[in-house]
């Protein structure tokens, strides 16, 4: 049924049934010799059948349309969705990419840091040590004297 409340299919349907009943009832009511009836009866109903064929080939047209329209927009839509997946799944690859170099880059520079500390706390330890031996000395030193 349409938007409307008016159903097409029905409305051809009761026009053709209507038509061909009151053709029927025209010829029967009309004053006519039984094999003149007979022939409009025959020619009334070859009009009937050939109104559903139409009505028939017109339906399946139009459906087969819609079927057609239906899987056309179906493959694209199948089709941007791959796309859309393939953008994704490249962008995703690129960001991981990106990440693992940036921890790479993070890593070096940590172990940079770190050993360079290192180096600084191992020349802090000899200049505390060369201090403490020479003020242990200054002491000896100082005490000798006594």
């Amino acid at each position: 049924m349409s938007e409307n409340g008016f159903d097409r299919d029905s409305f051809f349907k009761g026009l053709l049934i209507g038509g061909t009943l009151g053709a029927i009832a025209a010829l029967l009511f009309a004053p006519k010799s039984g094999k003149e009836l007979r022939g409009d009866i025959r020619r009334k109903s070859e009009e009937a059948v050939e109104g559903s064929k139409r009505l028939y080939n017109d339906a399946r047209a139009r459906a087969s349309a819609i079927i057609t329209e239906a899987v056309d927009k179906a493959q694209a839509l199948r089709e941007e969705a791959t796309e859309q997946l393939a953008s994704a799944r490249s962008k995703a690859e690129e960001l991981l990419t990106s990440a693992g170099h940036k921890v790479d880059e993070l890593s070096e520079s940590a172990k940079e840091y770190f050993y360079d500390t290192k180096e600084e706390v191992a020349k802090k330890k000899v200049k505390a040590e060369k201090a403490v031996t020479a003020g242990v000395q200054a002491a000896r030193k100082e005490f000798e004297k006594k």
